[in-house]
């Protein structure tokens, strides 16, 4: 990959890349933790145009929020409603800075930025937010609600408009292997080795063949699921 990271969606790029080449690590040699991933982490968060931590945007969400009231039917309200959500969950009270991930304040909020984003959607919206669909992205996959599907339709409406992506492939092919479609992960990894740099080709088939044999999930979260299913 290049490493001009004076273009936005190329540092975007860059960030999720070596998010994934990380997770070859910690499924085939490591084995223990690290702040990176696909499972949103600080690194993804960031590169997803997580805002800064400072600030208090409690007031930009009820502002936000009175609008939709007067404004049910407008899908602008609602997708101001969303970016004001995804800034106050940015907070320092609501993002742990070690890991990037949710505290348990934190994780109280997502079930709400879920419900303002899915009513958004469901206003069918000409053009929905890539920017929105990405940081949604962190919401619905592993590090937040954990909603296969859900993040799967955030890629979908990203991919659309960045079609030559090769990070957001690869990680359409994590959450579609986690919904349990193999064939949209499979055509989603053929799609994301197509467009990666030959470089990172065998970083990126090592990182997708292991997702896929954990079923999308990274061996910590499915060491977690076994646990709490034991």
């Amino acid at each position: 990959m290049l490493f001009d990271l004076r273009s936005r969606g190329r540092r975007r790029t860059v960030q999720v890349t070596y998010s994934l080449i990380a997770l070859l690590f910690l499924f085939g040699f490591v084995f223990v933790g690290v702040g990176t991933g696909l499972n949103g982490n600080l690194n993804f968060f960031s590169a997803l145009g997580g805002e800064g931590s400072g600030g208090n945007f409690t007031p930009a969400v009820e502002k936000a929020r009175k609008r939709t009231h007067r404004e049910p039917q407008s899908a602008a309200a609602w997708a101001a409603l969303v970016q004001a959500q995804l800034r106050q969950a940015a907070e320092t009270k609501y993002t742990q800075e070690s890991t990037g991930g949710y505290t348990a304040a934190g994780r109280k909020l997502l079930p709400s930025i879920k419900a303002s984003w899915e009513r958004y959607l469901a206003l069918e919206p000409k053009s929905p937010s890539v920017e929105l669909a990405k940081r949604m992205m962190v919401v619905l996959g592993e590090g937040g609600l954990d909603e296969a599907k859900g993040a799967v339709a955030a890629l979908q409406i990203a991919i659309a408009a960045e079609p030559n992506n090769d990070a957001l492939y690869a990680n359409l092919a994590q959450y579609a292997y986690q919904a349990g479609n193999s064939r949209e992960g499979d055509l989603a990894s053929e799609k994301a080795l197509a467009l990666a740099p030959a470089s990172e080709r065998a970083h990126l088939k090592g990182v997708l063949a292991a997702l896929k044999k954990n079923g999308g999930k990274t061996s910590q979260s499915a060491t977690a699921s076994s646990e709490e299913g034991g």
